[in-house]
This record gives structure tokens, sequence and C-alpha cells, in this order.
């Protein structure tokens, strides 16, 4: 459409039936039509726009019946990738790709962010919320796929390692978490020091966007010592993770974050042990909280909390067992450590990546099965984000 038959049209418009149309408009049709007057880009930039685009692209994933047409969420994954017939050395690289129809690779992040090295191998994910990536290479770095925009964040700065952990300081990790706090209009980055050598310690400092800026939270009375996971599952406006008050038991705890608060609180208290056996993880399904545990067999199981903070409310929703051996994938080629369940439906769908395929399941019925990636890939670590307008510049704004 010519730009003088838009800008008649956008005149004759009334500005309120303008803005419903804008909103129900997809991410990359609103970035192209940023340029078509001052007036759009005023309104498709806006605060106030951007939470609503987000509301509704959020609604109408929800509404749809199953996790096979999802437009407005997309895969974001590290991968690896060889090519035996030309013997060319593995390498990494990190793609996105859509959830509906034959999913194609997106390559992404090189052309975005400037980095050193094309090779993605250093690159972690560390969540999402609102369509920001939390990534780690070398730096911490709030993106946005979708916009194509980025921040790096400046690194947190802990106590120094105490002389007599000196020799132990390989015993200190350095967890991550991203989310919103809805209350205070601000995208938040949580970095947790943790030690366990003699005795759990943590330190913790929490990024606001708003002040470009980390404080610490006060933490002294939190004993617990993390499980391996290193970034915590964004549910319901908190971070969770696992973690023992007692090293070794193996009854964990689930952890959580309050943004609003800047406080631990335990969420589910030994009960993991009721619903799983074998290593389990915390997973984040779609909104829902889930756990997924592997049995001595290889058998994965998923359990998901229907019900936010209900312990009575956890219930198995995908074993892996259910499946025919050439239905998944190879798992000779993909053991259940390759399996990561990334959303759930309360009418049953199930995604879970399983080696390099991503599969739609519901009961025993697989609805959809894509390779993503090259033939010689043989696994995807991915999580589902929202696509979205939310800027990693925000508080600039």
């Amino acid at each position: 459409m010519a730009a003088g038959k838009r800008r008649i049209i956008s005149r004759n418009l009334p500005e309120e039936i303008m803005e419903e149309i804008l909103h129900n408009l997809p991410i990359k049709s609103l970035l192209r039509f940023k340029g078509v007057s001052k007036s759009w880009l005023f309104t498709i930039s806006s605060k106030a726009f951007i939470k609503e685009h987000l509301k509704r692209s959020i609604a109408e994933d929800e509404e749809k019946r199953g996790l096979t047409d999802l437009t407005n969420h997309k895969l974001i994954f590290k991968y690896e990738s060889s090519d035996r017939r030309t013997n060319a050395p593995l390498s990494y690289n990190l793609g996105s790709c859509c959830l509906v129809n034959k999913p194609e690779i997106t390559p992404t992040l090189h052309n975005d962010i400037p980095m050193p090295t094309p090779n993605a191998s250093l690159v972690s994910i560390m969540g999402s919320c609102n369509g920001l990536i939390l990534i780690k290479f070398r730096k911490l770095i709030l993106w946005n796929p979708s916009t194509r925009k980025h921040r790096v964040i400046p690194s947190p700065s802990f106590d120094p390692i105490p002389q007599q952990d000196f020799f132990h300081v390989r015993l200190y990790r350095i967890r991550y978490g991203l989310g919103y706090d809805e209350a205070n209009d601000d995208y938040k980055v949580v970095s947790i020091r943790e030690s366990d050598y003699q005795q759990p310690h943590l330190q913790t400092k929490v990024y606001s966007s708003k002040t470009d800026s980390w404080k610490e939270i006060e933490c002294s009375n939190f004993k617990h010592y993390f499980q391996s996971t290193h970034y915590g599952e964004y549910v319901n406006g908190r971070l969770h993770w696992l973690a023992e008050c007692n090293k070794n038991r193996g009854n964990p705890d689930i952890i959580s974050f309050d943004f609003k608060e800047e406080k631990y609180r335990i969420l589910s208290s030994n009960s993991i042990n009721e619903y799983s056996s074998g290593p389990v993880s915390l997973v984040e399904l779609g909104g829902y909280l889930g756990l997924m545990n592997i049995t001595s067999g290889a058998d994965v199981n998923v359990w998901v909390m229907k019900e936010y903070g209900a312990r009575e409310s956890w219930t198995r929703v995908w074993t892996s067992s259910d499946f025919g051996v050439d239905q998944l994938g190879d798992r000779s080629l993909c053991p259940g450590w390759c399996a990561r369940p990334l959303c759930w439906r309360k009418n049953g769908d199930m995604l879970v990546a399983f080696g390099p395929y991503v599969v739609v399941c519901n009961g025993k019925n697989v609805l959809r099965k894509s390779l993503v990636g090259g033939v010689f890939d043989h696994r995807i670590d991915p999580i589902v984000y929202v696509q979205s307008l939310v800027s990693p510049l925000i508080h600039q704004h």
C-alpha cells in the first residue's frame, strides 16, 4: 500500500479503532509500521501499547485448543551441529523456530549482538520473561530476539572470597534468574553466589532495569543447599529452584524468590519424593510449575502443579514409556537426559524436546513430531518465549 493511501486511511479512522487494529498485528508488522508516521511510532513504542499487545498475544495462544497451532510463542535454543560428510568439527549455534507447521531454524544472536567468536558453545540461556531472554556470554545480556534489541548488564560485585576458602574457590557457584516485578513495572535479574563448603553460604544480588543497578538482599537466615540447576524457573511472578535443607538427604524443597517482597520462601516442603523417584529437576511448563524425573530404566515422568502453591494438585501428566521406540526418537541416541518438557495445556497437550526433535503429544498419541536442526544434531536445549515488543532498555523510555 502506498504511503499516501496509508496516511489517508489513518486520518479517516478514529484513533481508538486504529489502535485496536494495531493491537492485533504481529510483531514484524508493528516494527515495520513504526516508520509510517510519528504518531504510529509514538503509539507502538508506548508502554501502554506494549503491555496490551503482550497481554493479547498471551491470551490468544491460551485460548487456542492445543499446542499445535500457537502463533505467538517460539523456541530459542542452543544446538550442536556437525556434518560427517565434510568432516567439519562440532560447532554450536543459537537459533529460534516457531511452534506451528514445520519449524525452520532462524539463526539468531550473532546478527543482533557483536560477539568475538561465531561459536555459541560458551553462551548459556538463563531464562525468559515476557519476550526478554537472559543470556550469559562472558557478560550478562538482556535480549529481545523479536525486536533484535539488547543491553549488556553490569556484572554484580560479590564480597571477596574468605582466605580460608581460597583453595575451594571452585565450590562457589553463581545462579541467575529473570523475572518481572509487576508492582513496580520493573524487569529484574537475580544473581546468587552460593558455596556449600562446610556450610551453606549465600549472597543474593538483584538487578533493576529501572535503576540499572544491583542491590544486595538480606538472606542470612536462608540455610538451604541449591541443587544443580543454574537458573530459576519463572512462574506466577516468582523464581523457583530445588534446594535441600540437609545436604545429600535427597529430599529437596521448592524454593521461591518473590520479586515484589524480594524474599525467599519455601513453596513446597518435603513433598517432592512423594511424586517422583530418581534424579529430579524443576521445569516451567507454559505458566505451570513442573517436575521431571528420570527412573533407573531411563523412563521420563513429568508432573505438573495444576494449582500454584497447592501441594495436593501435583499430577503426573506425561510418561515417555507410553510411546513406542520410533514415536519420540531413537532412544539409543536420545536417552532420558536428552528429554526436556517445555509446555503443558489443560487439554492434555504436552510439548517435549527429545534429542533433536520437538514433539507434541496428547495422552499416548503423538500429534506432531518435527526435526529441528541438522540431521546430525543430537540434542537441543530450548526454552519457550512469547514474541513481544518489551524493550530491554525499558529504564530509558
